[in-house]
């Protein structure tokens, strides 16, 4: 309970202080549901949806709202290498007014297992197509590291607190761009390889071409493995 309450006065804090400057700030609910099937091969075939909704932007006035901003769905097929590293191929669909889009995504995937909590390295490219928009290439790579609250071991029943960070650098039509995602997480493993977490999604972009860009997304994710 006092993570759950730290995270909420972390988002307060920082959604205060962006939400009174003069750059692009908006925030908002973030749900994601994610659903993973093992195979008999050991690899394994993963479907996501997230919804993000906007519950307040400084570019229309100090109001509340709840209006939809995006829903993307993807699927995934991931191939085990070996017992710390993957590979995996996604197809990705964007619901949003005037801006329904295509991904393709690639994607490399290792685990370093420490003493008591372990650090997932991901790097992806991807390649983004919005009807008459020029194609996005992007180039990804997240660092994590997952920390169990009891324990050096995370069993069923427990807690554990999750930190990442991803830059984002992406080419459109000849303009380069830079985004990163900081990512704080407490969350819980439920019996039959249930997860449920609470986050604090912020990310930041813009950096170069004058139109800088804060989000801040309280998140609340399920996860099923099966």
């Amino acid at each position: 309970m006092r993570g759950f309450l730290f995270l909420g006065l972390l988002f307060l804090s920082i959604s205060s202080v962006f939400g009174q400057d003069r750059q692009t700030f908006f925030t908002g609910f973030f749900p994601e549901l994610s659903l993973t099937k093992k195979l008999e091969n050991s690899n394994k075939l993963n479907f996501k949806v997230e919804n993000q909704h906007v519950m307040y932007d400084n570019r229309i006035g100090d109001k509340l709202q709840f209006d939809h901003y995006r829903t993307d769905v993807m699927g995934f097929y991931d191939w085990k290498l070996t017992a710390s590293t993957s590979a995996a191929i996604g197809l990705f669909h964007r619901f949003q007014d005037g801006a329904d889009g295509n991904r393709i995504i690639q994607q490399y995937a290792f685990l370093n297992r420490l003493r008591s909590f372990q650090v997932g390295h991901r790097l992806r490219t991807d390649q983004t197509f919005t009807k008459g928009q020029n194609v996005e290439w992007r180039l990804r790579y997240r660092i994590a590291s997952e920390i169990p609250l009891s324990g050096a071991k995370l069993d069923p029943g427990e807690s554990y607190f999750l930190i990442s960070s991803e830059p984002i650098f992406s080419l459109k039509g000849g303009s380069f761009n830079l985004e990163n995602r900081l990512i704080f997480t407490l969350g819980k493993l439920y019996p039959k390889n249930q997860k449920l977490e609470y986050s604090i999604d912020y990310r930041t972009d813009g950096f170069f071409n004058n139109r800088f860009r804060t989000r801040l997304w309280p998140k609340i994710g399920y996860y099923y493995n099966f």
